[in-house]
């Protein structure tokens, strides 16, 4: 084989690896960071207005860290998420209704102003703990959450 029919081999292979590679990584994240659960339990559509957040951060545990990602609205019907297009396999929309917030807390990284919640998982006694980053998105939690004492 020549070495043109070679690259004419490789190029395309490289790229269906490549993608079929992230689309594992990317799907394998969903579940451990345990946004698949939550999905299954408050699927979102479309934001119902508010207060949106985009190319935003959250972290959902040590392993799953959505840095810059993230859509975030913060409606009256809950709290909206969903990752730009690349990150999307396996990640569903969510949408948080506030009743399962079971609380809040502020929290800081370095410089940047954060707010950690607590999401109830129906079904069960656990709860699944996510930090947001940014001062707006902050502010706009706590005043719809509140803050645990």
């Amino acid at each position: 084989m020549s070495e043109t029919g070679l690259v004419v081999l490789i190029v395309p292979a490289f790229f269906v690896c490549f993608g079929l590679l992230w689309s594992a990584i990317v799907f394998l994240s969903s579940r451990l960071s345990g946004w698949a659960t939550l999905a299954r339990h408050y699927p979102g559509s479309e934001p119902q207005g508010g207060q949106s957040w985009h190319w935003t951060s959250a972290q959902f545990s040590w392993f799953a860290s959505y840095r810059n990602i993230l859509t975030v609205n913060v409606s009256p019907s809950g709290l909206f998420l969903r990752p730009i297009l690349v990150f999307r396999i396996g990640h569903e929309p969510l949408l948080i209704p506030w009743h399962a917030i079971t609380n809040g807390q502020r929290t800081n990284l370095f410089f940047t102003q954060g707010f950690r919640i607590e999401v109830s998982v129906p079904g069960s006694q656990r709860t699944k703990s996510i930090a947001f980053y940014g001062k707006g998105l902050a502010d706009a939690l706590e005043a719809q959450v509140g803050t645990s004492r």
